[in-house]
């Protein structure tokens, strides 16, 4: 997991170079644009999408992993919490890995969590457990783009 900060985050960071320019590439495309949607940086093996969604109480938030894309999530407006181990999960419950890229489970080793305001970002990598959209305090609105990088593209550069 890595958590910065999109106004003085640069591609000399602690990141594979590959990764870190996606952020910036996607950073000067918010700037000029943030509606809703879904967008595409390199066909299917980078792609980002920008949504309005909501915060919820932990106890409502799944643990889940994805194993083709590396997850990029970046805080338009409001504030999340993510949940996230730096050890894969012992047991998946609800395997969707080959549909739909993502599974879930709450067999999670040492959960840390982690708040992100607006203009910051967290990446987790693949087979990284994390917890998404859990409010800091109360469940509240929130909007964010979220970017897929497919792992397989970045060990090819």
């Amino acid at each position: 997991m890595y958590k910065g900060e999109l106004s003085s985050f640069e591609s000399s960071c602690d990141l594979p170079e590959a990764v870190a320019n996606i952020i910036c590439d996607v950073r000067t495309r918010l700037n000029q644009q943030q509606e809703p949607g879904h967008y595409s940086v390199d066909g299917d093996d980078v792609f980002y999408f920008i949504v309005n969604d909501h915060t919820q109480l932990l106890a409502e938030r799944k643990s889940e992993c994805h194993k083709k894309y590396i997850d990029v999530q970046i805080v338009l407006d409001g504030e999340e919490s993510f949940g996230y181990s730096l050890q894969p999960f012992n047991s998946l419950a609800e395997d969707y890995l080959q549909e739909k890229d993502l599974a879930f489970s709450e067999d999670i080793v040492d959960e840390k969590f982690v708040t992100v305001s607006a203009g910051e970002f967290v990446v987790f990598d693949t087979m990284q457990p994390h917890r998404p959209l859990v409010a800091p305090d109360q469940p509240a609105p929130i909007k964010k783009a979220v970017i897929k990088i497919a792992a397989a593209s970045i060990k090819s550069h």
